[in-house]
């Protein structure tokens, strides 16, 4: 770890979608600071967060109200025990997929602890609302880029919309659940691994669109201030410092897909490539990596490796 201790660093913060029972149970007791957040998040949710991560059970645990707020928990911790070992004036940015996107927020300084679970506490329970209305679900999608992606949904007639699209090899699709049983089938036929998501509705797609203007509102009564690193945004896939324009993004965050090739490829091309630090509970973003030109794995490293 000595030779990255100069290095720029930019942090990549986990999204939901692979909770696992025990998840974080290492992590809530080290210390006061690790103590506080997991308090904040069980009293904001008003949820034993702790309990749930320890025990289950995994039908309640893959459920967006409680994932979400679960995730960005165990976000928190291990980029506060990060800190205390990389210098914080060599970040030069942050990045979440999906969900990660508050605590890459948080980290930049922009919101507190408390809004930034008081947002993640309204966002999982709208998105939970909404879900069990449309009765969505996403798979990914494995050997296949954006737009042939976009190519097969639209000649399938599927209603179908991508979700993220985390590299050129990989996409993550979602829908109601019978066009996406369909499809799958189509995928298949396509030669197209793929497999069904562990969460509970379709996140990032049209059947979220009834919560843009909620969440808008939303967000108009916490404060966003302006990130003290550049905070690349999902739905542009490019840093952004202007609150108000921070808070349009995340409101249409949950319709829009997630670009999290464009961000990676954003750093990747950087003069300076940084040392890209995974935090999650379990790595996999680092793994999506492998797809991009001009990646080695000297250029990323799990936040748990530290």
């Amino acid at each position: 770890m000595e030779n990255n201790q100069s290095r720029p660093v930019v942090y990549l913060f986990a999204g939901q979608g692979n909770p696992l029972i025990g998840m974080g149970s290492d992590l809530w007791g080290i210390n006061d600071s690790t103590r506080q957040i997991w308090d904040c998040a069980s009293d904001i949710s008003q949820t034993d967060i702790r309990r749930l991560c320890l025990k289950g059970p995994m039908n309640k645990l893959i459920q967006t109200t409680c994932q979400q707020v679960a995730v960005t928990a165990i976000n928190v911790t291990l980029y506060t025990l990060c800190r205390e070992k990389l210098a914080v004036e060599n970040v030069v940015g942050l990045c979440g997929h999906s969900v990660g996107e508050y605590a890459a927020l948080y980290a930049a300084n922009a919101v507190t602890l408390e809004d930034l679970f008081s947002m993640i506490h309204f966002r999982s329970q709208l998105m939970h609302e909404l879900s069990q209305a449309s009765k969505g679900a996403m798979r990914a999608v494995k050997g296949v880029d954006y737009q042939t992606m976009t190519d097969l949904i639209a000649r399938s007639g599927a209603g179908l919309d991508i979700s993220c699209d985390n590299s050129h090899r990989q996409q993550v699709i979602g829908g109601t659940a019978d066009s996406l049983n369909e499809f799958s089938r189509i995928l298949t036929l396509s030669g197209y691994d793929n497999a069904k998501l562990a969460v509970s509705g379709a996140w990032h797609t049209r059947l979220m669109q009834e919560g843009v203007q909620r969440m808008r509102d939303f967000l108009a009564t916490v404060e966003i201030k302006r990130p003290q690193h550049d905070v690349l945004m999902n739905v542009t896939g490019a840093p952004e410092l202007i609150p108000a324009t921070i808070k349009e993004n995340l409101s249409l965050h949950l319709t829009h897909t997630v670009k999290w090739r464009d961000s990676m490829a954003h750093l990747l091309s950087r003069p300076l490539t940084p040392l890209l630090v995974e935090v999650s509970n379990k790595a996999y973003l680092g793994q999506m990596l492998k797809d991009f030109t001009g990646y080695s794995p000297t250029l990323s490293l799990h936040c748990r490796k530290i």
